[in-house]
């Protein structure tokens, strides 16, 4: 970040508080949210699922009448005894009072059956072609003048009509809003020939709470509608027979909407419609947003108590964690830079017995013993190194050394003894590889010439029991390498690999390079490992293996150190003898001195391969 902190630099307490926020507070009130909305849409969906239920229950009671009422004008086309009411002379020739009165009392009890039985029944009228007519149930008068002649061109099929009003006759007054059934009665044997009609009257009050009884909630509203808009049946009386004022409600209808909202006065309303099967009709259920709300307001309050717990636990989970980890650890921060400013009366109080606690105390008891430690074991040491030093400078000057051999080697060479001379020049060379003025990192041409001369002197002591070989691959003379890594493998095979003094004991060594490493083979026809090949790796690998092997082992863990675990010592395969393979990088330039080589410390048992 330019302008600002990075998160990494921020301070424990404030990336707690944002871990916390992230994954207990945020999270629990997000869940809470959507747990909220999902219920809310839940319970909509329900209201809705009861609206439509209800629906499909008022449009079959609504069918059942209609079915009801039209098999009763499908009864008077095929009854015999409503036929001969229609056809039967009334006055004159061929007249009967007395049959025409059974066939009246007769249809007068078919009607009262119905009439007494359906309260929604409000009367019925007949009337034949012969001038016969009859009346049942209570006097009205009004103008039905438009379903006669609609019920005349309809042929002996059912109209409905749409709501009219009649008024009551008689000594009391009073208007009725009704729904009818006009139906012209044909000759059952001439269909083009009428003989009579029916109308039966339904109470349109007392239909809407037939069809609607059980199935309509009291904050619902149920409307009956013609495709026009015409309003055929409503809780509110005065609307029934006029236009629905709301013509998106209209529009939605004669679209084929199934589920819409609409607003209305200022509010927001749900509508559910149902399509009157085989009619113009439609059964629309609406409810007010506010009462889908207020039947929600149970389960509002208890998500708003589960917001309000959930963020409270956040709450206090965010402090305990400040009170119980981070407090104790920023603590522990102010006084380990205390120590480091030297000041050793740094303490932490520890105030439980868990993993923070045991942590402080171990700090405090850490603190205590470093001061014991500078007060007691450091002055010691500085003593100790002083008197180390003291040693050191008394010791033989290498120069000295030197020195004292080229002497003697012309002093015997003097007195014609040539080969002491020759084996004083090899062990004078060897010191002077060996120290290399305190190099540890050598050309691979020194290490060869030194492990030449170790063989030289190793030959005189043997004789013709011992030969030795060393070819060394143009290029590579200037390679580095660790020092004496040859030598201990050459004395394993003097020591080890050659038991029986009488064979001619060879010792081949050859380095070559092979991609980007230096490889060297030390060979010998002796009588080979004391294990097998996999064990003799397992055991380089294992440094409390035993003391047997630990020179190569010494040998093996110094090349690994300086230069990776992908170089060091490998015993191969062979048919006679040991095969032991040396693999380490090649390095010339001083930057891959610096990259393969590092200082090796004597008192911290690691090797230092600084090549200076």
């Amino acid at each position: 970040m330019k302008n600002g902190v990075s998160f990494r630099h921020w301070s424990l307490r404030w990336k707690s508080i944002l871990i916390l926020l992230s994954l207990i507070l945020i999270p629990a009130l997000t869940i809470s949210l959507l747990v909220y909305y999902q219920s809310n849409s839940i319970l909509e969906k329900q209201v809705i699922e009861r609206n439509e239920q209800n629906l499909r229950h008022i449009e079959s009671n609504l069918l059942g009448v209609m079915e009801e009422v039209e098999e009763l004008s499908s009864y008077i086309i095929y009854s015999q005894e409503f036929r001969q009411y229609f056809t039967l002379p009334v006055e004159g020739d061929g007249s009967n009072p007395e049959e025409m009165q059974r066939l009246r009392d007769h249809i007068r009890g078919f009607f009262t059956f119905h009439l007494n039985n359906k309260p929604y029944f409000h009367s019925a009228q007949i009337e034949g072609t012969n001038g016969s007519q009859l009346h049942l149930g209570e006097r009205i008068s009004g103008d039905e003048t438009k379903w006669e002649e609609a019920a005349r061109g309809e042929l002996g099929r059912a109209v409905w009509t749409d709501p009219y009003v009649l008024t009551r006759s008689g000594w009391e007054t009073g208007e009725y809003t009704i729904v009818s059934l006009f139906r012209i009665i044909n000759n059952l044997y001439d269909i083009t020939e009428p003989i009579g009609d029916v109308r039966i009257r339904l109470d349109e009050r007392e239909l809407f709470f037939h069809i609607t009884s059980g199935y309509l909630h009291p904050n619902d509203d149920m409307i009956l509608m013609q495709e026009e808009g015409l309003v055929l049946s409503h809780r509110n009386a005065d609307l029934v027979g006029d236009q629905f004022a709301n013509q998106d409600v209209v529009q939605n209808v004669q679209e084929g909407a199934t589920l819409f909202q609409y607003e209305e006065d200022g509010d927001v309303y749900y509508a559910v419609v149902r399509y009157v099967a085989g009619t113009d009709l439609s059964l629309i259920s609406t409810v007010k947003e506010e009462f889908i709300l207020n039947e929600f307001q149970g389960m509002r309050q208890t998500m708003h108590m589960i917001m309000l717990v959930a963020g409270g636990i956040g709450l206090v989970a965010i402090v305990g964690f400040m009170l119980t980890i981070i407090k104790p650890i920023t603590e522990l921060t102010k006084e380990t830079k205390r120590l480091e400013e030297g000041d050793f009366a740094a303490r932490v109080k520890v105030r439980s017995q868990d993993e923070i606690g045991q942590l402080g105390s171990r700090f405090n008891n850490a603190v205590s013993q470093i001061q014991r430690l500078i007060e007691t074991k450091y002055k010691l040491e500085i003593q100790n190194k002083e008197s180390e030093l003291k040693a050191l400078q008394s010791q033989m000057n290498p120069h000295f050394l030197y020195n004292t051999l080229d002497m003697i080697r012309w002093t015997a060479r003097l007195e014609n003894a040539f080969e002491t001379g020759k084996s004083i020049e090899h062990l004078s060379k060897l010191f002077r590889i060996s120290l290399s003025q305190g190099k540890l990192c050598i050309p691979l041409k020194d290490e060869l010439a030194y492990v030449q001369s170790y063989l030289d002197l190793q030959k005189r002591r043997l004789g013709n029991q011992l030969t030795f070989s060393v070819f060394m691959e143009a290029g590579i003379e200037r390679s580095l390498t660790l020092k004496l890594i040859l030598q201990p493998l050459v004395e394993n095979s003097l020591r080890h690999g050659f038991t029986e003094l009488k064979q001619t004991n060879a010792i081949t060594i050859r380095a070559y390079r092979e991609g980007t490493s230096v490889v060297i083979d030390v060979l010998d026809n002796g009588v080979g490992l004391h294990m097998d090949v996999n064990a003799f790796n397992h055991a380089l690998q294992d440094q409390d293996h035993g003391e047997k092997g630990f020179a190569l082992r010494n040998t093996h863990q110094r090349l690994i150190k300086t230069f990776g675990f992908t170089c060091g010592l490998t015993a191969m395969e062979t048919d006679e003898g040991a095969h032991i393979r040396i693999r380490m990088p090649f390095i010339e330039s001083e930057a891959e001195k610096k990259r393969f080589v590092h200082e090796e410390d004597v008192d911290h048992e690691h090797t230092d391969a600084n090549c200076r």
